[in-house]
């Protein structure tokens, strides 16, 4: 049975695996010196919320939504299932349990950073009503989208 909770720092080697297998599935690299830095620090920031999905015992999915720099916006970064979980409602999970928490922190806007070829990420975030916004492109990778929605 699918479980949610906050994830630990003991967590963050079940997020590295999970990430990096996502990432090898469409032929990017896990950067742990780079845009993945933050794995490190998995389950162990003050100012984030990072979350697990687990099913007994297992981790399965990770999520994390924190600060973003704009007052009042949090940030959803890190929204990754592992590929035998998928379908199985951790990534919806994870971003109402995402969601929550940034409501109860005070925020009244969350957005996120996904690349591109993300298809169906993108259409879990449009789910949930993110809509891109391409006037903040110019500050993130090439091949990265941005979305936003009002929580």
């Amino acid at each position: 049975m699918l479980k949610l909770r906050r994830a630990t720092p003991a967590d963050s080697v079940q997020a590295a695996r999970i990430i990096g297998g996502a990432l090898a599935e469409y032929g990017l690299p896990f950067e742990p010196e780079g845009r993945d830095a933050d794995v490190a620090t998995f389950g162990a920031r003050p100012d984030h919320d990072d979350m697990v999905a687990e099913d007994d015992g297992l981790v399965l999915g990770v999520a994390s939504v924190g600060p973003q720099g704009a007052p009042g916006r949090a940030w959803v970064s890190k929204v990754f299932v592992a590929k035998e979980a998928r379908r199985r409602g951790a990534g919806r999970a994870l971003m109402e349990h995402v969601h929550d928490a940034a409501r109860a922190r005070g925020y009244a806007e969350i957005g996120l950073r996904t690349r591109a070829l993300f298809v169906e990420a993108i259409a879990l975030y449009e789910s949930f009503g993110y809509a891109r916004r391409d006037a903040d492109l110019a500050v993130i990778t090439e091949g990265d989208v941005v979305y936003y929605r009002a929580l």
